[in-house]
C-alpha cells in the first residue's frame, strides 16, 4: 500500500483498529476516569436537588453523555491532527523543537486542569469557597493576595516554560556555528505573568483584599452551581467545553503507534506537503479511533442506573471517581503518562503493526508483499515482513546544494548540528563528519523496533564504511552501562551516543522510537524515516546518498 492509494474509509477503518493497540492504553483510563467522574456529579447533583430519583437515566441524561463524549473527540481530533501535521509538513517552518514544548506545555497546564476537575468532582472546591466566605479575616488579609501572587508566579512560570527560572535563551546550530535566540516560552510565560499580575493590582487585591477575593470567589461559585444545575437538568447542550479542553490534553500527550496508515499519512505530509490531503486523512484516522471512546461514554452512561441505585453511597463514590482523576491530573502534569505512552508506543509497536495491516489486508484482498520501488518513500511493507512493518522512508534525495539551506529537521534542510559523547568516552560531533554520508538514528534499549534495525545498520556499516558511510546512534537519556550492555547484546561497532539530557532528542522534534535522518557530504538532510528500516531501504537510501 502506498500513500497514492490511501482512501479516507482505509485511514478510518485503521483509526478503529488502532484502539486496540497497546499505544492506546494510557488513554483509556484517564477517559473513563474524566468521563465516570462527570456521570458520577450528574447523579449526585440530581439526587441532592431531587432527592430520591428513578432507575433508569432519562434519553436527555444518555444524550448529555454522549455529546460529552462527542466533545472530547472532536477535542482529541483537533490536535491529533494539527500535531500530525505540524510535525511533518510545517516542521522547517515551525521546528520539532518548537512542537515538542508546545506538547509538553499542553500537558502540564492540562494536568492542573484535570487536577481541578477531580476537585470540582469531589466537592472539594465548593466547600473551600464556604470556608472562605466564612473566614472574613483571612480575605481581609494583604497576605493572602501576596500568596495568591507567588502561587499563580510559580504556576505560570512552570506550566509556560517548564521550571521556576527558565532560560531567557537558547542556543542553536547554524550553519555559521552556534547562534543565540530567544527562548520563546519564557517570553509566553512573562507576558501571561505580566497579564496576571496586572489583574491582582489594578483589581484591589492588594489595596482592597477583602471585597476583590469576595468577588473572585463568588464568580467562581457561580460558574460551577451554574454548570451543577446544567448537569442536573441534563440539556445536553451546556458545559461541553470541559470535555473538549479533556481531548485537547490527552491527545497532546499521546504518543500513537506508527502503523502503515497512519506512516504513510505523514509521508505524504512531509514528502510533498500535501495538507489538503493528509489533513483529511489524518482526521479520518482520528475519527475511527475516537468511534470506541464514544461506545464507552455510551457504557458509561448505562452505570447511572447502578450509580441511582447506589444513592446512599453517593459520597464515597464521588470522593473516588475525583480522587482517580486528580491522580490521573498528577500523571499527565509530570509527563508521566506521556512518558508511559512513548513507552508502550515503542514496545509494542511491532504487534500494533501486525494487526493493522492484517486487518487491512483483509480488507483490501491484498496478501502480496509489497516491494517499495526505487524512490518511492511511501511504499508499505505487507504483514508478512516483521522488520519492514511500519518504516516509512523520505527518499528524495537532492545531491549537493547550489545554496546553503536553513537549518532544520525536514528533508532539504541542514541537519541541526550537535556534540555528544559515546559509551566509549568518545567525542563525536555532527558537524566534523562533513563529507561522509551520516546516519543518524534515535533509539532505546528498551524499544522493540530498534532492536531489529540494528543488526542491519552494522551490516551496512562494515560494508560500507570504506566509501565514506558512518552511523550516529543516539541513545534516549539512558545510563551508558545501559549503552554498552547494548552493544555487547548486540554486537556492534559504530558509535552509540548518549543523550542522558535528551537535548538532541529535543533538538530533533523526536516524537517515537526509531526515528532516522540520512545526511549527505554537504550535511543536508536527505531522507527521513519512522520505525525500523529493512536492510533493502538502508542499502537503497545509502547508495543513493553515497552516489550523490
Amino acid at each position: 500500500m502506498s500513500a497514492d492509494n490511501l482512501t479516507l474509509g482505509l485511514a478510518f477503518i485503521a483509526g478503529l483498529v488502532s484502539f486496540i493497540s497497546p499505544c492506546v492504553l494510557p488513554l483509556v483510563p484517564a477517559y473513563i476516569g474524566y468521563m465516570g467522574g462527570r456521570v458520577t456529579t450528574t447523579v449526585a447533583a440530581q439526587v441532592a436537588g431531587r432527592g430520591q430519583l428513578a432507575a433508569r437515566p432519562s434519553a436527555s441524561a444518555r444524550f448529555t453523555t454522549v455529546l460529552h463524549g462527542l466533545a472530547f473527540v472532536a477535542g482529541f481530533t483537533f490536535v491529533f491532527v494539527t500535531i500530525g501535521l505540524l510535525s511533518t509538513a510545517f516542521v522547517q517552518q515551525i521546528g520539532g523543537q518548537n512542537i515538542s514544548l508546545v506538547t509538553a506545555m499542553i500537558g502540564r497546564l492540562g494536568g492542573v486542569v484535570i487536577i481541578f476537575f477531580g476537585l470540582h468532582f469531589m466537592g472539594v472546591l465548593p466547600q473551600l469557597f464556604a470556608r472562605l466566605t466564612a473566614s472574613p479575616r483571612l480575605l481581609d488579609s494583604p497576605l493572602t493576595s501576596v500568596a495568591a501572587a507567588l502561587l499563580g508566579t510559580a504556576l505560570i512560570l512552570w506550566g509556560f516554560a517548564g521550571t521556576l527560572l527558565p532560560p531567557l535563551t537558547t542556543t542553536l546550530a547554524t550553519t555559521a556555528g552556534e547562534s543565540t535566540s530567544i527562548f520563546w516560552p519564557t517570553v509566553l510565560a512573562l507576558i501571561v505573568l505580566a497579564i496576571y499580575l496586572l489583574w491582582l493590582f489594578l483589581g484591589g487585591a492588594f489595596t482592597h483584599p477583602g471585597a476583590f477575593w469576595r468577588q473572585a470567589v463568588t464568580a467562581l461559585q457561580t460558574a460551577l452551581y451554574t454548570d451543577t444545575r446544567r448537569q442536573m437538568d441534563a440539556s445536553g447542550h451546556q458545559g461541553l467545553s470541559g470535555s473538549a479542553i479533556m481531548g485537547v490534553v490527552f491527545s497532546a500527550g499521546w504518543t500513537p503507534c506508527i502503523g502503515p496508515v497512519y506512516g504513510a499519512v505523514l509521508t505524504l505530509a512531509a514528502n510533498t506537503g500535501d495538507v489538503g490531503r493528509a489533513g483529511p486523512l489524518l482526521a479520518a484516522y482520528s475519527l475511527g479511533l475516537g468511534i470506541p471512546f464514544l461506545l464507552t461514554a455510551l457504557l458509561l452512561d448505562s452505570a447511572q442506573g447502578l450509580l441511582r441505585r447506589l444513592q446512599r453511597h453517593m459520597r464515597k463514590i464521588e470522593l473516588v471517581s475525583g480522587g482517580l482523576l486528580i491522580f490521573i491530573g498528577v500523571l499527565v502534569a509530570t509527563g508521566t503518562l506521556q512518558s508511559l505512552s512513548q513507552y508502550l508506543s515503542n514496545q509494542f509497536a511491532e504487534v500494533s503493526i501486525q494487526v493493522e495491516q492484517s486487518v487491512l489486508d483483509a480488507i483490501t484482498g491484498d496478501n502480496a508483499e509489497a516491494t517499495p520501488e526505487a524512490g518511492d518513500g511511501a511504499a508499505l511493507p505487507s504483514s508478512g515482513d516483521m522488520a519492514l512493518a511500519g518504516a516509512v522512508g523520505f527518499n528524495s534525495i537532492t545531491g549537493a546544494a547550489e545554496s546553503v539551506p536553513a537549518v532544520g529537521t525536514d528533508v532539504g534542510n541542514l541537519a541541526p548540528n550537535f556534540e555528544a559523547v559515546d559509551d566509549t568516552g568518545k567525542t563525536v560531533k555532527l558537524s566534523s563528519l562533513r563529507g561522509q554520508v551520516v546516519l543518524v538514528n534515535f533509539w532505546a534499549t528498551w524499544c522493540g523496533p530498534c532492536r531489529l534495525e540494528m543488526p542491519e545498520f552494522e551490516r551496512a556499516f562494515k560494508t560500507r564504511a570504506a566509501d565514506g558511510f558512518t552511523i550516529l546512534a543516539v541513545n534516549n537519556q539512558e545510563t551508558p552501562e545501559d549503552v554498552r550492555g547494548f552493544r555487547e547484546e548486540m554486537n556492534l561497532s559504530f558509535p552509540l551516543l548518549l543523550d542522558e539530557s535528551g537535548a538532541i532528542q529535543t533538538q530533533y522534534g523526536i516524537k517515537g522510537y526509531p526515528s532516522t535522518f540520512l545526511v549527505n557530504r554537504q550535511g543536508v538532510i536527505v531522507a527521513r524515516f519512522f520505525g525500523p528500516m529493512t536492510a533493502a531501504q538502508i542499502e537503497q537510501a545509502v547508495n543513493d546518498a553515497l552516489a550523490s
